[in-house]
């Protein structure tokens, strides 16, 4: 630990070099922006949408308070004639909704309707007293909008009105009538809560909004922490070039102590800017650096990757970029699902949204959230010391390439077959990150196909990264001549798909307990895809690897191809069936 702090002391005071004077004062406005940002998000929220339509109310009218809508109060005549010039575009005369036929004044014309009739549940649900109740029916019924000569009606507003069970007295009581008639008017003071099997709802509402404003806070933390793996990046590149990390590689240090001390100093101000922030916002620190933890260490160990497999900072540069796209794509696109979807759960950013909705998490959520980034973490550390050499650090190649020296440079040649079983474990969350990227991008593409087709490109691309996964390691041994009789072949496929096995369902086991609604996740389940038994594991690294053996390493591709179409199809017949498709 001491070596570790000694190169952590080093690096602070080169991080003081090389940011000084100007610089300096731009990170310190960079990191300024960043707190007012959040601060600003936390107090106002997203601004976008606001005031977006004019509606015209009259003194009757019904209360709206959603920034959407710029409320301007008028009486009849001076409302239409208004809204008949396009000087708003929507008037509310008590509760007829007046719209034009363009699409502006009917898109305010439903999104007021949603508002109300969600307004109107939300009014119903505070104030039921569930102990003193008694069976209601509630009923949604939408009152014809009143058309005018000059301005054609739409829809309008929706109501709730509620009636006794059937074996009350039809003799309604007085209060009970000037209750209806309140409801109908939309000023009623009496809630109720839907509890009976028969109710009537309208299913849209029961659609909880996009989290933006929570996903939008929660990302600002991200954002520093970029800028400084960004500067971890660069100060890491800037020693290889200059030959200054041969240097450190000649003194009594690890590699670990080397690369965990450039790291250190890093984190701690990732870590920092996370604590602050939060007390900023009146958060609970606690909570927070356990959710942005596993982010900070995540972005870091991709950095590290980039920073050892490429020489020049022109490659650096774009596979930085590369590794940011990626980054933010795998944490922003499943927290803008919170509460919508437990597909959520795969990204530490819901768990930051839940936070701040004032909303708790559990221990499998928080494991199914942040698991796959620590083990990346403990992989990516783990390659960096195995790769730490000069000749690896100097070298050229396209990526593939230096990937397969990578993979081979991380495979103890003395315990093999351990080796490739857990390599394969931990790649798992690789592959799996991988993944829910290829499903969360094809559920955005505006392109409507049939859901077996849908299904059968994703189980394509899946079973492709799954097979290169489980073959990589194995394949890199046969490049390097460790590996030549078709039994220590096989018996390497079994290692591989043993650990992939494992791995896989201690996955499945984390998945299955927390989005176990999601359909797919059950489809997937239910036909056996992702407890694929371990002879279907070994089949199938087997036709890849003996694949690989018998044409030569230049053609792995090509044993991909092939032992991928025999996994997809396998798959696919299980998943077709399952699903009544054949």
């Amino acid at each position: 630990m001491r070596k570790v702090l000694t190169v952590a002391k080093r690096e602070l005071k080169r991080f003081r070099a090389r940011f000084s004077g100007g610089s300096r004062a731009v990170i310190l406005g960079l990191i300024a922006v960043s707190l007012l940002a959040s601060y600003f998000v936390a107090q106002q929220g997203p601004m976008m949408g606001k005031g977006i339509y004019t509606v015209g109310v009259s003194p009757d009218g019904p209360l709206i308070e959603d920034s959407r809508f710029h409320v301007v109060t008028m009486d009849k005549d001076a409302g239409l004639k208004m809204l008949g010039n396009g000087s708003i575009d929507l008037y509310v005369d008590g509760e007829a909704a007046h719209a034009r036929n363009d699409e502006r004044s009917q898109y305010a014309e439903g999104a007021l309707k949603k508002y109300l009739e969600k307004a109107e549940t939300t009014r119903l649900i505070e104030q039921y007293d569930i102990n003193q109740s008694f069976p209601l029916r509630i009923q949604a019924s939408f009152i014809s909008a009143q058309p005018t000569p000059s301005v054609p009606a739409s829809t309008a507003t929706a109501t709730t009105t509620t009636a006794p069970p059937p074996s009350a007295s039809t003799d309604t009581g007085a209060a009970v009538q000037e209750q209806i008639k309140e409801v109908q008017s939309g000023s009623s003071k009496f809630k109720a809560e839907f509890v009976s099997e028969n109710e009537v709802i309208i299913p849209s509402l029961m659609k909880p909004p996009v989290p933006l404003s929570q996903v939008i806070l929660a990302f600002i933390y991200v954002v520093p922490i970029l800028f400084l793996g960004i500067f971890f990046n660069s100060s890491f590149m800037e020693e290889k070039t200059n030959r200054k990390l041969n240097v450190l590689m000649s003194t009594p240090v690890t590699p670990f102590d080397i690369i965990a001390g450039k790291m250190l100093p890093y984190i701690a101000f990732s870590l920092g800017m996370v604590a602050v922030i939060t007390l900023a916002l009146g958060g609970d620190v606690a909570v927070a650096l356990a959710v942005f933890l596993p982010i900070i260490l995540f972005i870091f160990a991709v950095y590290l990757l980039v920073a050892m497999a490429y020489r020049t900072f022109k490659d650096q540069t774009f596979f930085s970029m590369a590794a940011i796209a990626f980054v933010t794509g795998y944490l922003v696109l499943p927290a803008l699902f919170t509460g919508i979807n437990n597909v959520c759960y795969v990204s530490p950013l819901t768990l930051a949204v839940q936070m701040y909705r004032g909303e708790g998490f559990g221990p499998v959520e928080y494991v199914l959230s942040t698991g796959p980034m620590y083990l990346v973490f403990v992989l990516s550390v783990f390659l960096g010391v195995r790769i730490f050499n000069e000749e690896y650090l100097m070298s050229f190649g396209p990526l593939y390439r230096r990937a397969a020296d990578a993979i081979y440079l991380a495979i103890d040649k003395s315990h093999m077959f351990i080796s490739i079983a857990l390599l394969s474990a931990f790649l798992i969350p690789v592959v799996f990150m991988a993944q829910m990227i290829v499903a969360i991008l094809s559920l955005m593409v505006p392109i409507s196909l049939p859901p077996i087709v849908f299904l059968a490109m994703l189980l394509a691309l899946c079973v492709i990264m799954e097979e290169v996964a489980k073959s990589a390691g194995i394949a890199a041994l046969l490049e390097n001549k460790k590996v030549a009789s078709v039994r220590a072949v096989l018996a390497l496929a079994a290692a591989s798909a043993l650990g992939f096995f494992l791995g896989e369902k201690l996955l499945l086991y984390l998945s299955l307990s927390v989005v176990s609604n999601v359909m797919l996740l059950e489809a997937l389940g239910s036909a056996n895809l992702l407890i694929i038994p371990l002879a279907a594991h070994f089949i199938f690294t087997s036709i890849v690897c003996l694949l690989t053996q018998k044409l030569g390493a230049k053609y792995y591709a090509l044993a991909i191809a092939a032992g991928s179409i025999v996994h997809f199809l396998y798959n696919f017949a299980i998943l077709s069936h399952e699903m009544g498709a054949i």
